[in-house]
């Protein structure tokens, strides 16, 4: 039974995830109603803001905690990219296409449940301030490498960051809200985990492989660039505990499937990067138990 239990808290974590993601993909390739834009603009513009904000104004960690996890999130990924940089140069990759893909992790539709899942609330919090980073460089520096160029525009109309301030806000005065406030954006925040587990589903169901090999070999370099990425950073800071295992987890997690819309948007071969968000996914649902038997 003692062996048994590692086992049963790994398949605790990993079973849900997969459930849920399953259950979206199963819905969309059964051409259930689904309304794929009211679903994302409500996550974006409601669920996931009040997810961050109420679960980081939740959190019980210094000032100098939150800067180290928002420290190392930024490590985590600017030291895949550059380690990714020399690789596609040496391949004649291009950088518009594939650095974005191999930097940015899915932290938010597959690396908060699974923290979730792995650490409990304490995790989610973290993971949550982890993905809050990610997802302003993601609205910054991700379409500025697809596009070649920066939009200010689109980092003022990102809600992620008016909720990280907040909370920052919060955080730092020791101001409580009040409780109707806290109610409401923990119910509203309630829905962004699931939401995002049977959005990613539903994403994965309309994306094709499309040469399958290199997308294979791209997406396990994103697999290993982003544990070396953490390993590195969390070795770096000295992290221990819960921290040290939620940025090993978010630094791991597959290609975000916000790169794929970049691709699309300013065409930079988004079948390509569909490839990669779908191969990465994948795979990650055959590394992630030995990733969670070595941070658990």
């Amino acid at each position: 039974m003692e062996l048994l239990a590692p086992l049963s808290s790994i398949a605790a974590v990993v079973v849900p995830v997969f459930l849920i993601a399953a259950l979206g993909f199963g819905w969309s390739r059964a051409k259930l109603p689904y309304d794929s834009a009211f679903i994302t603009t409500f996550a974006i513009n409601v669920s996931t803001p009040c997810l961050v904000f109420s679960s980081l104004a939740r959190l019980t960690l210094g000032g100098d905690d939150l800067l180290t996890m928002a420290a190392a999130s930024v490590g985590s990924m600017a030291l895949a990219g550059l380690m990714a940089t020399p690789i596609l140069l040496a391949s004649r990759l291009p950088l518009r296409v594939y650095l974005p893909a191999l930097s940015f992790p899915n932290g938010g539709n597959m690396g908060i449940p699974v923290c979730l899942f792995a650490f409990g609330e304490t995790g989610m919090g973290l993971a949550v301030l982890f993905f809050a980073t990610l997802a302003v460089l993601q609205f910054t520096i991700g379409p500025a490498l697809a596009a070649g160029r920066t939009d200010a525009k689109q980092v003022l109309r990102t809600p992620v960051i008016y909720a990280v301030a907040l909370a920052v806000l919060v955080l730092m005065t020791g101001f409580q809200p009040p409780q109707w406030v806290t109610n409401t954006t923990t119910l509203l925040g309630n829905c962004a985990v699931p939401l995002m587990l049977f959005s990613l589903g539903v994403a994965l169901a309309g994306l094709r492989m499309q040469g399958m090999l290199r997308s294979l070999a791209m997406s396990a370099l994103r697999l290993l660039l982003g544990f070396a990425a953490g390993l590195a950073v969390v070795e770096v800071l000295g992290l221990e505990g819960t921290m040290r295992g939620v940025v090993l987890l978010e630094s791991t997690m597959p290609v975000a499937v916000f790169n794929y819309l970049w691709a699309l948007r300013y065409n930079n071969a988004p079948q390509e990067v569909a490839g990669m968000v779908l191969g990465s996914t994948a795979l990650s649902f055959l590394t992630l138990p030995l990733l969670l038997a070595a941070v658990m």
